[in-house]
């Protein structure tokens, strides 16, 4: 089970690395600082908001690379430069090589810059925009188009040329050694690195495991306080719908069983699948229709949950929730009760013709004891696995139901939150409901070696064979 969980965890951070970032700003800078300034001030709100997304970690706690891509590749920033640099790699494979042409293209871009203080001119202007494409330009034609570019204005402008020449002169040697120096080779031996605790999984997982699930990047609240106020509305609604429909389905299932072919038993499947044949949302929004408004038979409420007053007692609490829940239970109902009835009802004729069931009869043990206490105890197996579902239906509950209904509960929530891009709330969700399934999963074999300790046996004995 705890790979299963660590998969799950895994493939939720795969996601939320995919998702924007919910963190932004706004780089205020003095309008009469320097260009040079403007570009520092720039340089750093990049980096911190680099540290406040985490994008200066690397992914996992370990990583397999080429030799060729430097263990530090995540600390640049920008995303487009980091992508621009990988590419560069990609083609070349030399980084020592690499970084020293972005180095010097950096005091390049710096010097062009300082100079625009005290130097106005086109040229100048077209020097420091293409001097500022190069870092995420990702190919070297582009790159080479730009310097040459910026070789035209530097020499059309005597200013320009002795500021800037021999830097310049500089960066085109160190791009042509780049070229001439390329260790494709690298690309072939694999590396191994560890990057201890300090990770993205790190910093995302840990958070998650003491209980914090973040914060809510629409309405500031806590994650864990916004799905624990939405589940306990889904839990009122799935859970009354699956009680009444398993309290329901068990004796029809084995009613029809028992008196199989019948006519009730005929009438009573055909009835069963007309009700699964039922699109859930479309007999909602009839129900609605009809029983809500007063053009037609306004029984019920149309939506939401009831506003109870906090000195209501305990008996009027419940008769506003069940006023207001009543439609969404029965549509929730009987899509599950049409299911259960027909599982049970196979699983007990299946039963019913076994040897053991004919001896007891013979015995002369009563029709009633022969049915509940032999035949439907070994029928159980199919509503286990079955309840083993329950859990996490129970959690996710029915975006369709609650949208319609205006419950304000799990499915309504998620809803919301994918329409919002609210990303925080939206994974904590999908954590919880794949958690869940897997601790349903493992409560239905448990509950299988409880109904029939031979499943349990088996195991042991195929352990003891092995």
């Amino acid at each position: 089970m705890v790979p299963t969980l660590v998969l799950i965890s895994l493939l939720a951070f795969a996601l939320n690395e995919c998702t924007p970032e919910g963190i932004t700003d706004e780089n205020r800078t003095d309008p009469r600082a320097s260009a040079l300034e403007r570009y520092d001030s720039e340089r750093s709100n990049f980096k911190r908001l680099a540290e406040l997304r985490g994008e200066r970690f690397p992914i996992f706690y370990f990583g397999v690379h080429s030799a060729a891509y430097p263990d530090t590749l995540h600390y640049l920033f920008p995303a487009e430069r980091r992508l621009a640099a990988q590419a560069f790699i990609g083609r070349n494979g030399n980084w020592p090589a690499i970084q020293n042409f972005y180095s010097e293209l950096e005091q390049l871009i710096r010097q062009g810059l300082a100079l625009s203080d005290s130097h106005q001119s086109d040229a100048l202007i077209e020097v420091n925009r293409l001097l500022q494409q190069i870092p995420i330009r990702t190919e070297d034609k582009n790159i080479r188009r730009d310097l040459d570019k910026i070789q035209e204005a530097i020499t059309s402008d005597t200013a320009i040329e002795q500021s800037l020449g021999a830097q310049y002169a500089v960066v085109q040697e160190t791009f042509e050694g780049t070229t001439a120096n390329a260790q494709q080779w690298k690309h072939y031996v694999p590396m191994f690195q560890w990057n201890g605790t300090g990770n993205k999984y790190h910093r995302w997982i840990s958070p998650i495991l003491s209980g914090n699930l973040g914060v809510s990047l629409v309405t500031g609240q806590e994650v864990g306080e916004r799905v624990n106020n939405a589940l306990r509305w889904t839990l009122r609604l799935n859970l009354s719908a699956f009680f009444i429909a398993y309290l329901l389905a068990i004796p029809l299932g084995v009613y029809t069983a028992v008196y199989a072919g019948s006519g009730f038993d005929r009438r009573l499947n055909i009835f069963l699948f007309f009700l699964y044949a039922l699109p859930s949302f479309w007999v909602a929004t009839l129900l609605t229709q009809f029983l809500t408004t007063p053009e037609w038979f306004d029984i019920f409420p149309t939506m939401g949950v009831g506003d109870v007053s906090a000195q209501a007692s305990w008996w009027e609490r419940t008769q506003t929730r069940a006023y207001h829940f009543f439609l969404p239970v029965f549509c929730l109902t009987y899509g599950i009760l049409a299911i259960v009835v027909r599982q049970v009802r196979a699983a007990m004729q299946g039963i019913l013709q076994s040897d053991f069931i004919r001896t007891a009869r013979s015995k002369g043990i009563s029709e009633r004891r022969v049915i509940w206490r032999h035949a439907f105890p070994n029928a159980l197996f199919p509503l286990i696995t079955m309840f083993g579902n329950l859990l996490p239906s129970v959690v996710a509950g029915s975006i369709i139901i609650e949208l319609i209904f205006s419950i304000p509960g799990v499915g309504l929530l998620t809803f919301d939150s994918i329409l919002s891009k609210d990303w925080p709330i939206v994974y904590a969700l999908l954590l919880l409901t794949a958690i869940l399934t897997v601790f349903g999963i493992l409560l239905a074999d448990l509950l299988y070696a409880w109904v029939d300790p031979r499943v349990q046996l088996g195991q042991q004995k195929q352990s003891a064979n092995g």
